[in-house]
Parts: structure tokens; C-alpha cells; sequence
């Protein structure tokens, strides 16, 4: 006989607004474009990668940008979202024309780790901060301020909903002990917060 596990799961929206930035040496970048990459985490040492649009180097620095993302999961999830860290990375770019095509790369002008932990213990779940890029490089002129950018994060947990979830034996030869979906008809069966993750999108204001 089939056995179902009633569980609760939330819906979770979570936000990551990139606003505009500040102290970035204009003058060394040229001719470049600049943009924000995000890292988040998705569980098993994965991560997924967001960029932001890229702005001209010589413009007033504004992007007012969000990534959405929204999808569902349980306490488990949440917990493990709460540990999770978002990279971001300040990038400059460069289009070099090639043979009648534009080649480019980018190159980092630093790094700045914001937990999700923080967002979560704040008031009504939400931060905004001007975050400081660390640059990476070792010839760092301590008389100039780092470049900054003003981020904004936030997550609201919705209703609980209880799903019923199809429990079933596992193939003991199956490393992922059921949590692949291999032994069940539930799409909540892999873990819920790598969903969350890999269910990014992005909606810019």
C-alpha cells in the first residue's frame, strides 16, 4: 500500500535589488561597460550566476535592478537557505572589435559576501546597504575609498500549504536515499531549496 508524508511548505519570494554604485575610479576604466554579478548558493557546493546589465562606466552609475526569484519549500530549506552566503562581484567590461565581431571580457574589480542570515534576523526581513567591494588585487592604493554599491535583499515567507508527499522504498543502490525523484511522483521530492535556487529569474524595474 502507497504511503503519503504530509508536509508543510511555504512559498518563499525572495529579492535581490542592485540600486546604483559609488567611489568607482571612472578615469582608470576606459571605454568599459559595468555590471554586478551574484553567486547564490543551490546546495551540494553549486551555485548558480546572475548578471546585472551592463551600464557604461562613463554613466551616472544606476542600475535599479531586481532578480526575482520565488518557488516553494519546507523548514529544512529555509533553514539551509538561512546559511547560505550571496557573493557579488563588481565586473568591468571591454568590447574589442575582431575580425568584424566584438570580443570581450571582463575582469573583476572586487567581491563582497552578504549572508542570507542577516536578512532574515533584520526587521521585516529586509536590508539595504552600501555594500563594499573588496578589491582582490594586492596593489590596493589605501588612500582611495573602495568601490560601493547600494543593495537591497529581501524574503517573505508566505501561507504554510500542506502537501502530501508519495514516500515509497529507495533503491539502496541509489546514492541520493529518494531525494532524486527516482522513487517518487512529487516535484518537491529534490531538495527544496536548490529549487529555489535554480528557479531564478530575472525582472528588472
Amino acid at each position: 500500500m502507497e504511503k503519503y508524508n504530509t508536509q508543510d511548505f511555504s512559498s518563499i519570494t525572495c529579492e535581490i535589488q542592485i540600486i546604483k554604485g559609488r567611489n568607482i575610479d571612472q578615469s582608470s576604466l576606459g571605454k568599459s561597460n559595468l555590471f554586478v554579478r551574484c553567486y547564490l548558493p543551490a546546495g551540494n557546493n553549486q551555485k548558480v550566476k546572475l548578471n546585472s546589465q551592463e551600464i557604461s562606466s562613463k554613466s551616472d552609475l544606476f542600475w535599479d535592478e531586481s532578480f526575482s526569484l520565488n518557488c516553494m519549500g519546507n523548514q529544512d530549506s529555509i533553514n539551509m537557505m538561512k546559511q547560505g552566503t550571496v557573493v557579488f562581484e563588481l565586473r568591468s567590461r571591454k568590447y574589442l572589435p575582431l575580425l568584424g565581431k566584438n570580443i570581450s571580457g571582463s575582469q573583476l574589480l572586487g567581491r563582497v559576501e552578504i549572508p542570507w542570515k542577516r536578512v532574515f534576523e533584520s526587521t521585516e526581513m529586509e536590508i539595504e546597504e552600501w555594500a563594499i567591494f573588496m578589491a582582490t588585487s594586492k596593489n590596493i592604493n589605501k588612500d582611495v575609498k573602495p568601490p560601493a554599491v547600494k543593495i537591497a535583499m529581501k524574503v517573505k515567507v508566505n501561507e504554510t500549504t500542506k502537501i502530501n508527499k508519495l514516500r515509497r522504498p529507495w533503491d539502496e543502490s541509489c546514492a541520493c536515499k529518494g531525494y532524486c525523484g527516482c522513487n517518487s511522483n512529487s516535484i518537491f521530492s529534490a531538495d527544496a531549496y536548490e529549487i529555489f535556487a535554480l528557479g531564478a529569474s530575472l525582472d528588472a524595474f
